[in-house]
Formats: structure tokens, C-alpha cells, sequence
């Protein structure tokens, strides 16, 4: 009579990777943060900095998504639309401005 193992032998479970969900949480919240700096005092020359980084996270987020290499491919699609709908306004905004200063003092 052979004896029976009362537990099945132990296998190790298997590794499964991690989402790479970092960037497009990043984007969203850079997109978020641009946002909110539009109507801080002072802080709308930082709007097109902190809203380049979202972009670039953004393409980054949506990038990995598409590879299934991370799961929140919408969360990085809407920071990357804000944080342009943030930016180039700005950017066009502040060129503007400039040039008619500089056309004023010119």
C-alpha cells in the first residue's frame, strides 16, 4: 500500500509583473496640478513647465497601455488632453504677451 501525501507538494506561484501604472497617474495629476496653477498668483509661468511633464507622461501612460503594460491607458489619455488643453493655450497666451510688451517698449 503506498501512502498517500496528505498536501499536494508545494509550488511556488508563479510571478505575475506589476502594472506600470505610474505614468498616466502621473499625467493626470500633473494635468490637475497645471490646471490649478492658471489661477494662482505667480503661478502661471509655471503652467507650461509642470504641463509639458504631464504631456510627456501622458504620451508615455498611453504608450504602456496600448502594449498592455499597464491598465489605466484612460486615466493617461485625459491627463494628456488636459495638460495640452492647459498648455498650449497658455503658451500661445504668453507669447502673445510678450510680443506686444516687446512691441511696446520696442
Amino acid at each position: 500500500m503506498t501512502q498517500r501525501a496528505m498536501f499536494p507538494p508545494h509550488q511556488s506561484p508563479t510571478a505575475t509583473p506589476k502594472d506600470r501604472d505610474g505614468a498616466g497617474t502621473a499625467a493626470l495629476v500633473l494635468a490637475l496640478a497645471s490646471y490649478v496653477l492658471t489661477t494662482v498668483d505667480g503661478g502661471f509661468f509655471l503652467v507650461i513647465p509642470v504641463g509639458i511633464a504631464a504631456i510627456v507622461c501622458g504620451v508615455v501612460g498611453v504608450g504602456r497601455a496600448k502594449r498592455g503594460e499597464a491598465s489605466n491607458g484612460r486615466m493617461a489619455l485625459v491627463g494628456l488632453v488636459l495638460g495640452s488643453v492647459v498648455t498650449v493655450p497658455t503658451t500661445c497666451f504668453l507669447i502673445w504677451l510678450i510680443a506686444g510688451l516687446y512691441g511696446a517698449y520696442a
